[in-house]
């Protein structure tokens, strides 16, 4: 029993996901299974009346109830909505075969249940239950039974329908034979309802007495086999000897047929006519599909070779950028070169005459410099001739020294060259 109900509960858990209030649903479905053994879930698509389809939890079976003294199981369908339990759940009595709807205030022709509880769930959603919709049913169903049998399925099976005997009386009589068990597929397993039957009371003992002239034999109403409590409750007469005409057919119900049958045939023209549209339209998109496959075909060789050559570029980039990151490396391990180091030569040299050429332009600039003392009266001319004097002197063998060094310079060094300026000539 254990594992039993732990796999009813995992597939309880499992179905009820898309459901906004899983728990709630889990509870109230868990409840209800417990309280009823003979109601079983399941999964199935309902059709709302909009025409919308959505897959829901249904709970079927047989419904036990009690009607004058006797028990009886009415086949029951209960379907939760999404919203559960905001919005009430759908509530369906399914006949078999044998068994025809009884309309009512609570009970349409299509087997649709509206009890007083389902009407005023909206009010207080909260606090009502599938468990307290079951129960209302079952206090509906006692006092005016959802379904009937069908009269001529009982006419025909007198055998199986124990029937009392006319000098029983109704209270002493088995309660009439129940409708066949509603049987439907189980989502998890499948179960055996039981009907119960109150036991009969004991006849009273015989009494000899003269034999009465033979009474027709006249059987006691079935509280299910009539669509009217009244016409149970009234004595069956005997049926005629001479068989009944044949009931004529409405012309109203003919011309009805009529015109449904011409409507189903006009939209079934209009049918037909479309879906010759649809599949010419659809056999030129598969000529369409069927020529675009080749330039498809090409345009992706055309996009392989491409990405083959990114792939390349790509490679190849990567290998420069590697090669450009260890040099970064290197010359950062390495440092900041020293300014002397920047300008210098290979040779002792080469050394010499940039050194030369460096004190040359300082002397120029420093002449440039008095110059500009002498003008602007800072400094006397007397110290001005001597200090200019001085510095030419030592300009001139500095530029003596340049030219005879670079009369030296092998033909091959022109690019060390010191160029004269002009004003030297």
């Amino acid at each position: 029993m254990g594992s039993h109900e732990n796999l009813t509960h995992s597939w309880l858990r499992q179905n009820i996901q898309p459901y906004t209030h899983t728990d709630t649903v889990f509870h109230h479905v868990d409840a209800a299974l417990t309280r009823y053994p003979t109601i079983r879930p399941k999964t199935d698509v309902y059709t709302f009346d909009d025409g919308r389809t959505q897959l829901l939890l249904c709970l079927h079976g047989l419904l036990p109830i009690t009607f004058r003294a006797a028990s009886y199981n009415i086949p029951v369908a209960v379907w939760l909505t999404r919203e559960y339990p905001q919005q009430p759940p759908i509530a369906y009595v399914v006949p078999t075969s044998d068994m025809l709807v009884r309309p009512g205030p609570d009970m349409d022709v299509s087997g649709r249940c509206q009890v007083q509880y389902l009407r005023n769930w909206e009010r207080k959603p909260e606090g009502c239950s599938v468990v307290a919709l079951f129960e209302a049913m079952q206090d509906s169903f006692s006092c005016l039974p959802p379904v009937y049998s069908r009269p001529a399925r009982a006419a025909t099976q007198p055998a199986t329908s124990p029937r009392p005997t006319a000098s029983s009386t109704q209270t002493d009589a088995p309660p009439p034979a129940l409708p066949p068990p509603f049987v439907s597929p189980q989502p998890i397993a499948s179960y055996v309802p039981h009907y119960h039957r109150p036991p009969a009371a004991p006849s009273p003992p015989s009494v000899p007495a003269p034999a009465p002239p033979p009474a027709p034999h006249i059987p006691p109403p079935d509280l299910l086999d009539s669509e009217d409590f009244s016409a149970a409750q009234a004595v069956a007469t005997p049926p005629p000897s001479a068989p009944a005409p044949p009931r004529p057919p409405n012309p109203e119900l003919l011309r009805l047929h009529e015109q449904v049958h011409a409507k189903l045939q006009s939209e079934l023209a209009s049918l037909q006519q479309a879906m010759a549209l649809d599949a010419e339209r659809l056999r030129a998109h598969q000529a369409d599909l069927l020529a675009g496959e080749p330039a498809i075909r090409d345009e992706m060789a055309r996009l392989e070779a491409v990405r083959d050559v990114c792939r390349t570029v790509a490679e190849r980039m990567r290998g420069v950028v590697d090669a450009g990151a260890r040099n970064v490396a290197e010359l950062r391990r390495k440092g900041d070169p020293e300014v002397d180091e920047l300008v210098c030569s290979t040779t002792i040299v080469h050394n010499q005459l940039i050194n030369l050429v460096a004190e040359d332009n300082a002397i120029e600039d420093t002449i440039y410099h008095l110059h500009r003392a002498l003008n602007s009266g800072r400094m006397d001319l007397e110290k001005f001739i001597r200090t200019s004097r001085a510095l030419a002197e030592e300009q001139f063998m500095k530029r003596a020294l340049i030219e005879k060094i670079q009369a030296g310079l092998p033909p091959g060094d022109s690019d060390m060259r010191w160029t004269m300026p002009a004003e030297w000539r």
